[in-house]
C-alpha cells in the first residue's frame, strides 16, 4: 500500500525540476579543456545525476515505508498539517518562499544596482565585485534568521545558495561551509563532531576531484576567495 503523501511528491518534483535547469544551463558552459579530456560539465552532471538518483530513492523508499526512515526534521515537515502546525499557514508558506527566493535575488540584485549606477567603465567590474560581497553577506543573514524558525525551507535552499555563489566565490572557499550547514540543518550541533567531520568530507572531495579527476573546480572570481582557490589548486597539483 503506497504511504506517498502529497508532500512527498512536490518534494520529488522539486528536487527533480531543479536538476533539470541545471542540466540545461550546463550547456552553456559544455566545453573542451585541454588538461581534462571529459570537459567542463562531467563533475556538474554527475552531481545532479546523484542528486536525481537521490530524489527517485527517497521517493521510492517513502512509497513503501513513509515516514519512518526519515530524519526527525524532514519527517515533521512532511506531516499533516493538524498534526504539524508549524509547517503550515501563510507565514510558513511565506518564510519559504522568501528563503527559496533568496539565491535568485543574489544572482540577479547585485548586477541590477551596478547597472543603474554611474559607475565608470573601467570601475565596473570592481564596483560589481563590492556590491555581490554586500549583496551575499545581507542575503546570507536574511537567510539565517529565516532559516533559523523554518528549517525546510534552509534545507532546500542551502544547494541552491551554495550554487548560486559557486562562481564567485568557488568551490574551495564555499564548500566547508556548505558542509557545516547541511550538518547544522540535519541537527547536529557537536561542534567536536562538525570539526572532525567537515575536513575529512573536504579533503575527500578534492582528494577525488582535484588530485585524482584533476577536474578544475570553480575558484571564484572575487578576491579573497579566488586567492584561496589557487592557493588550495597549487598546493594540491
Amino acid at each position: 500500500m503506497s504511504r506517498l503523501k502529497t508532500s512527498h511528491i512536490v518534494e520529488a518534483a522539486f528536487w527533480l525540476t531543479l536538476v533539470a535547469i541545471f542540466f540545461a544551463y550546463s550547456f552553456e558552459f559544455n566545453k573542451e579543456i585541454e588538461i581534462y579530456k571529459y570537459g567542463a560539465t562531467l563533475w556538474p552532471r554527475t552531481i545532479l545525476f546523484l542528486m536525481a538518483l537521490a530524489a527517485i530513492g527517497q521517493l521510492i523508499d517513502q512509497y513503501k515505508n513513509g515516514d519512518t526512515t526519515s530524519s526527525s526534521k524532514m519527517a515533521a515537515a512532511h506531516e499533516e498539517p493538524e498534526a504539524n502546525p508549524e509547517h503550515s499557514g501563510l507565514a510558513w508558506y511565506t518564510s519559504t518562499a522568501i528563503i527559496l527566493a533568496i539565491p535568485f535575488v543574489y544572482m540577479n540584485l547585485p548586477e541590477y544596482i551596478t547597472g543603474s549606477m554611474n559607475v565608470a567603465e573601467d570601475a565596473r567590474e570592481q564596483t560589481l565585485a563590492n556590491m555581490k560581497l554586500m549583496c551575499a553577506a545581507g542575503l546570507f543573514i536574511l537567510y539565517l534568521i529565516l532559516g533559523w524558525r523554518n528549517h525546510v525551507g534552509a534545507i532546500l535552499a542551502l544547494p541552491i545558495f551554495f550554487a548560486a555563489v559557486l562562481q564567485d566565490m568557488g568551490f574551495y572557499a564555499m564548500a566547508p561551509l556548505f558542509i557545516v550547514g547541511v550538518m547544522i540543518l540535519m541537527g547536529e550541533r557537536r561542534v567536536s563532531r562538525m570539526a572532525l567531520v567537515m575536513p575529512l568530507i573536504y579533503g575527500l572531495l578534492l582528494l577525488f576531484f582535484v588530485a585524482l579527476l584533476y577536474v578544475g573546480l570553480p575558484t571564484g572570481n572575487i578576491n579573497p576567495f579566488y586567492n584561496f582557490g589557487n592557493w588550495i589548486v597549487t598546493l594540491l597539483q
